[in-house]
């Protein structure tokens, strides 16, 4: 519960900086710059080397590309369909197909599952989550967020981002089984322990408790897709997988989990509908882990 406890905390005192003013108007800004450029690629960094590729990877990570495939496309199509602006548009294909399935799920998974699930929720992060993060999150967030337009300027975008160039050496450690150097090693962790807590931060500034009014049908809908409509396709396309036990339990749960914090800085950071972003991120955490226990129940009947 220490992983909760600290979300909580720094959530908090991003909501005093705010209250009381002690953040400047680009404070919010300046930290999301510190995650997307530092914090994001420790983790990657650090987290990814350390994975174990074998057959029980087939699973959580085909679940996890599906599931996210299918919600972009329900979302993009319902977002067409209800006229929003292109803002909410992309703030939603980042926050919705993303789930918080690292920091918050990773610990979840282990409390609720036991450390046999660890593994496949590893895998359905690091190899689902994060690689549509520095792929097509950076194409979302260039493409909606008024940047680059030309397909060759995204594919700079995409080189040049400190996250995907993070994942590109991660992926050549673990392959020729590179160790770190032990300094390096005590570096990349550190910084990716500041990842959530600088997040949070970042969130607490930019949050506002009341959701302007026509966001509010906008919000209801993000919830229910990250809360109801993921875990079910993950149940749905685990099954045919051929998934049982322990491993369906764990990709139905990591599909359920709350917004990415990352895609929240992301979207924050290219100011698409900033403050949805941050009420989704924010409001998606109390309630998703809520929601996960009841899916637990269901999962064991």
């Amino acid at each position: 519960m220490n992983a909760f406890v600290l979300i909580a905390l720094t959530l908090a005192l991003g909501l005093v900086l705010q209250f009381t003013r002690l953040a400047g108007d680009k404070a919010a800004a300046r930290l999301n710059a510190y995650v997307i450029n530092v914090a994001l690629p420790c983790l990657i960094l650090y987290e990814m080397p350390r994975l174990t590729l074998d057959a029980r990877a087939l699973l959580p990570v085909a679940t996890a590309w599906v599931v996210m495939t299918l919600t972009a496309l329900i979302v993009w199509q319902v977002a067409r369909v209800a006229k929003w602006s292109k803002s909410v548009t992309g703030c939603l294909l980042l926050l919705l197909p993303l789930g918080n399935t690292g920091f918050v799920g990773i610990p979840l998974i282990n409390a609720l599952v036991g450390a046999d699930g660890v593994g496949y929720a590893i895998l359905y992060d690091q190899f689902g989550t994060f690689l549509v993060l520095n792929t097509f999150g950076i194409i979302v967030a260039t493409s909606f967020g008024g940047g680059a337009s030309s397909a060759a300027m995204i594919a700079r975008k995409i080189i040049t981002f400190p996250p995907f160039i993070s994942l590109l050496l991660a992926i050549v450690v673990l392959a020729f089984n590179l160790p770190y150097p032990a300094a390096l090693s005590g570096v990349l962790q550190l910084g990716a322990q500041s990842l959530v807590p600088v997040v949070m931060v970042a969130v607490g500034i930019s949050w506002h408790l009341q959701l302007e009014r026509h966001h509010i049908a906008v919000f209801g809908f993000g919830l229910a897709v990250l809360l109801l409509l993921k875990p079910l396709l993950a149940w749905g396309v685990a099954t045919l997988l051929g998934g049982e036990g322990v491993a369906l339990t764990v990709v139905v749960l990591e599909a359920g989990m709350p917004a990415m914090i990352s895609a929240g800085a992301l979207a924050m950071r290219y100011n698409l509908a900033p403050r949805l972003a941050a009420s989704l991120v924010g409001y998606s955490l109390p309630v998703g882990i809520a929601s996960l226990f009841l899916w637990r129940a269901l999962l064991a009947l």
